[in-house]
């Protein structure tokens, strides 16, 4: 069987969201997920009205997939809003031994890592969790330091950090495309610790496609 990943989320603080911005959040998910089939083939499927999973073709590109849902969703509050829209992200890699038409009746190593992480979350909102006991020990302080910093992004950064990662656009470009100068977007990035994020993409794209290289 192949490894493949899932990513089993949940938006945070649904229940404080204005009924009229519902249907814009879950639209706004639905618009990143199709951007990101760009990278990978992945499929997308909502339940509970505020959770959704995610199955994703290539397990070495989930972690930049969750990163730019997250800032993607932070990016697109409305200015209205009280609190910034965001998602708790529990990312699972391991094989998947049953698929059904629906991807939440689905089941296998990917899928139980994906909800046990999400379920064991307490404060933090983003997890990782593979097939493989030395990738964990390495992510898991890593994750929690990425963590951290993606949940403390404006919606300025979180602007400028995804058009970045899911487009590798040059800062001078971006600030014409939004409208700043480019001193403006090289401090957001500075202080959104973009550098410091690519840095983390960068070591768990590489041990797992190591791992996976390995099988």
């Amino acid at each position: 069987m192949d490894t493949k990943s899932v990513i089993t989320g949940d938006i945070v603080a649904s229940t404080t969201i204005k009924a009229e911005w519902r249907d814009s959040l879950l639209a706004t998910l639905r618009e990143i997920a199709n951007e990101m089939k760009g990278f990978s083939s992945l499929e997308m499927e909502f339940f509970r009205g505020d959770s959704f999973q995610m199955v994703i073709d290539k397990p070495e590109l989930a972690l930049k997939i969750a990163i730019l849902l997250r800032a993607g969703l932070k990016a697109s509050t409305p200015p209205s809003t009280d609190s910034l829209w965001d998602a708790r992200m529990a990312i699972g890699v391991g094989t998947i031994s049953y698929r059904s038409e629906k991807i939440v009746v689905s089941d296998g190593e990917a899928f139980r890592l994906s909800g046990r992480g999400l379920d064991e979350m307490d404060k933090e909102r983003l997890s990782v969790r593979t097939c493989w006991d030395d990738v964990n020990e390495e992510m898991a302080v890593s994750t929690a330091f990425a963590d951290d910093i993606i949940s403390s992004w404006s919606v300025a950064q979180a602007q400028v950090v995804y058009a970045t990662l899911s487009r590798d656009i040059a800062q001078k470009d971006l600030a014409v495309e939004i409208g700043k100068s480019a001193q403006s977007v090289s401090k957001l990035l500075g202080v959104a610790k973009e550098n410091l994020i690519r840095l983390y993409l960068g070591r768990y794209f590489k041990l797992v496609t190591t791992h996976i290289a390995a099988l």
